[in-house]
């Protein structure tokens, strides 16, 4: 304690952080982006992270592109600076924002994974530029850029806390006082609460049931604490860092010689390849089988994988021939060129015949989502490589550019078009006009909540064979998306089923060892209670939401649908 000039008056000095050398005054915008930066971690942890990165993440990213946006806007405003941002930064940015829909429209794992890390890598040129700073030239440039603020400000984030934590004159700060105040009241809380407790039921069973779910809130709490500080020295560092991502030393490359050896040698071997391959090319865009190939399965499904693997490997032979070769006067040899539009064209050709033998392949056999990726995983490797082409006769191009802005819309486009449902309903479709001869319900078993409405349907379909994988694949999938009790305990048997001999008293087999477990009490079956396993706003999408719609009226109008379908296990 400090005595003042009034000889009773004394004031608490708490030094908090130890003085040391700070990169910036922080204002109160540092502040404000500060908790708002918080705030998003906590929306990030409590609704994405435990909401399985669905509406809550979509929620989480929203609030802070908005916020870190404005932020960064007011600063230039403040700063008076004309910070005009260019096209590339600004379609980078709606793009970001767009890929949030995603975790909303569709349900599928891949499609978020994807999402999660491309709309985080244009999130973050789109912040870059918006800080100020600008894309150094060259291909590589763009990768520099996108990591050098991320990865910057983890570096920045002791000088970055230091300074929006303690004040440059040796005096405190509000904000520690706060902390203090906080931490002193604790005690006190824990003399407070027990004796409200006693005092009100309400109030009682309001922190009964905190308490219930205090691990998880702790779990919670901790990931948040954890995560703020990255997210707060992000914010500060685009403000107050004034280092700038500067431009890349020029590589020095490779001989021309050696470049074009080793591209004469590959591009001779595609050369005999597609001179082998003409008459199956002409049938592949024809839809026609050519002699020799047994079935339109073998055609159409052999080597398609393959020629994705090629065309990525040569994705990446083609972008390092760009960046490696030694230019003349600005511009790539001319021998380089002609080897780079050779693969770039005999390329664009492998893609176009697999997506033409995959087309081929779906007309007759239907439709899967790994046959959708992978046809639109074809499509940008496609945009990419005509971009390279043109590479080839212009420095203009940007290949990266084009890479990073057809990856947000491919994914935007297989997103938010929900590409698991349009495979179901696709399936579905064929099957009712006659393309195909059935519908496989285990794998629309395997799609999960974009399956199951199609499932519905074909249960309450005429075609009873049908009807009945129908109903099975139901009944394995829905406990999944329901809480509720299996054989009326704890219990979690492998596979249980009615015994159709003793009906009255059914029996629960063991799926290990196949014996008998009487229980004439508890029926072997799930029995939904009305309780869903995804019942928080944070953890639904449109798929989710639209799935417990229909299913709970499916379930209503028929309570013994479980029951039958048990028994139609035991007496198939």
């Amino acid at each position: 304690m400090e005595q003042n000039n009034n000889e009773n008056a004394y004031t608490f000095t708490w030094t908090g952080l130890p003085p040391a050398k700070r990169s910036f005054i922080p204002d109160r915008a540092d502040t404000a982006v500060a908790v708002s930066a918080l705030v998003s971690a906590a929306l990030t942890v409590f609704l994405g992270v435990w909401g399985g990165f669905n509406l809550g993440w979509a929620a989480a990213y929203t609030v802070f592109f908005i916020t870190l946006s404005v932020y960064l806007f007011k600063t230039s405003f403040l700063t008076r600076e004309s910070r005009k941002i260019r096209v590339f930064p600004a379609v980078c940015g709606v793009l970001s924002l767009a890929l949030s829909l995603n975790f909303i429209m569709s349900a599928d794992n891949l499609i978020h994974f994807l999402s999660f890390i491309v709309m985080l890598a244009l999130g973050s040129v789109y912040f870059s530029c918006l800080s100020g700073r600008t894309i150094p030239g060259g291909d590589l440039g763009l990768l520099k850029f996108t990591v050098f603020a991320p990865v910057s400000s983890v570096s920045a984030l002791p000088e970055n806390m230091r300074s929006l934590f303690t004040s440059g004159d040796g005096k405190d700060r509000k904000t520690q006082k706060a902390l203090l105040g906080i931490i002193c009241a604790v005690p006190v809380l824990c003399a407070v609460i027990p004796l409200l407790i006693r005092s009100d039921a309400a109030f009682e069973g309001l922190v009964g049931r905190f308490f219930r779910n205090l691990g998880e809130t702790v779990g919670k709490t901790v990931l948040t604490i954890i995560v703020a500080p990255f997210l707060i020295s992000f914010c500060l560092f685009l403000r107050r860092n004034g280092k700038k991502a500067g431009a890349l030393k020029p590589l020095k490359g490779f001989d021309t010689v050696f470049i074009s050896a080793f591209m004469f040698t590959l591009n001779a071997c595609y050369l005999v390849y597609l001179l082998s391959q003409t008459a199956y090319f002409f049938s592949a865009f024809s839809g026609i089988l050519p002699e020799g190939a047994m079935t339109y399965a073998k055609y159409a499904r052999r080597g398609f994988f393959e020629l994705c693997a090629v065309c990525a490997i040569n994705l990446c032979v083609f972008f390092l021939m760009i960046v490696l070769a030694r230019s003349r006067d600005g511009r790539m040899p001319s021998i380089l060129r002609f080897h780079g539009v050779f693969l770039g064209v005999f390329t664009l050709v492998l893609t176009a015949t697999a997506i033409s033998k995959m087309v081929m392949y779906i007309s007759r056999y239907g439709m899967t989502v790994d046959r959708v990726f992978s046809s639109a995983f074809m499509v940008f490797t496609a945009v990419v490589f005509l971009s390279m082409v043109l590479r080839c006769f212009s420095e203009k191009v940007k290949i990266l550019h084009t890479a990073f802005i057809a990856a947000g819309i491919v994914l935007l486009i297989l997103g938010a078009g929900n590409a698991d449902a349009l495979t179901a309903k696709y399936n579905v479709a064929a099957y009712y006009d006659g393309r195909l001869k059935t519908v496989d319900t285990e794998y629309l078993e395997s799609l999960g909540e974009d399956g199951v409405p199609l499932l519905v349907e074909l249960a309450n379909g005429d075609d009873e064979a049908l009807a009945k994988q129908a109903e099975i694949s139901l009944a394995n999938v829905l406990p999944c998306f329901y809480t509720g009790s299996y054989n009326g305990d704890d219990r979690d048997y492998d596979y249980v089923y009615v015994d159709g001999e003793n009906e009255d008293k059914p029996f629960v087999y063991d799926r290990d060892t196949g014996e008998p477990i009487p229980e004439p009490d508890i029926l072997p079956y799930f029995i939904p209670d009305g309780g869903k396993a995804y019942s928080a706003f944070y953890e639904m999408n449109l798929p989710r939401y639209k799935m417990y719609k229909l299913t709970d009226i499916f379930i209503k109008h028929s309570p013994d649908f479980f029951i039958e379908t048990e028994k139609s296990r035991a007496n198939p």
